[in-house]
């Protein structure tokens, strides 16, 4: 493309400036009521969220894989008394302190972490894919996609604990309150009535997004379409939904990002994970 020739409109209209970051950070938040469907379903770990910032800390647990905040400083200036309130949050729960940084977040921010002894944990990509009006579903040969239930809801944490588990043990009370939350999309498949992957997510009405997490399938039974159907199942309800965007989170560069990126997510930006023990 010339420098001189304009970007498709598609393209155009996804330009991620402060607005659609915020929009695309509400993906990865625990929101209040994921908060309290969470804790229905889980009363043994001390589950809790804040909000600070413009953003919501949230802990799950001292195993909990995720214990974090998400969506700091992209309302406004972040003080010392905010990155206070932080700290008191994870480390009076006995976790590190860690914080997720858009890179559209108030300068203020990263100001502020690297005088506090901050590092560099991880990156993380946020890839997006516009969401077509009629996402098709059609699930490869001999795979069957359907809504977890009360009664298959261990089995699934189960699978998806057990796909992970190559990569970082997981336990797997961790997946099973993402069940029950609000407008939860979480699916199970079978091959020869065996469960053999699983995957989350959710659908956020007033971001009009569907946030995917959690996709994992046993090893013995990759290669076979399992992965392609839970993502695809999951993007044709959310085009029932309205949903506009279908967002999700990998690490860079690795097999997560690069099967996203084959049924069409695009990068949005990288985010920086700070820790401080």
């Amino acid at each position: 493309m010339s420098q001189t020739q304009a970007a498709p409109a598609d393209q155009a209209s996804d330009f991620v400036d402060l607005a659609f970051a915020r929009r695309l950070e509400m993906a990865e938040m625990i929101l209040p009521d994921c908060v309290e469907a969470l804790s229905r379903h889980d009363s043994k770990h001390g589950i809790a969220a804040e909000a600070i910032a413009g953003g919501i800390a949230f802990f799950g647990g001292v195993t909990y894989p995720a214990n974090q905040i998400v969506g700091m400083g992209l309302y406004g200036e972040v003080t010392e008394d905010h990155l206070d309130r932080v700290e008191r949050f994870f480390h009076s729960r006995g976790v590190p302190s860690t914080i997720v940084v858009s890179p559209l977040a108030d300068a203020s921010l990263l100001a502020a972490l690297a005088p506090r002894g901050y590092r560099i944990h991880e990156f993380n990509s946020v890839l997006i894919r516009r969401i077509n009006p009629e996402e098709p579903f059609v699930p490869a040969p001999g795979v069957v996609v359907e809504p977890v239930r009360p009664e298959t809801v261990d089995a699934w944490a189960g699978a998806i604990a057990q796909g992970f588990s190559e990569f970082s043990p997981v336990s797997e009370d961790v997946f099973t309150g993402f069940a029950y939350l609000p407008g939860a999309l979480a699916f199970l498949a079978r091959i020869e009535g065996k469960i053999v992957g699983g995957c989350g997510g959710r659908i956020i009405p007033e971001a009009r997004l569907a946030a995917l997490f959690g996709t994992a399938t046993l090893p013995e039974f990759r290669r076979r379409g399992v992965q392609s159907a839970l993502i695809a199942l999951r993007l044709h309800q959310a085009a029932k939904a309205g949903c506009e965007y279908a967002v999700v989170s990998t690490l860079p560069g690795g097999g997560s990002q690069r099967n996203m990126e084959r049924r069409g997510f695009r990068l949005a930006y990288t985010k920086l994970v700070m820790v401080r023990e």
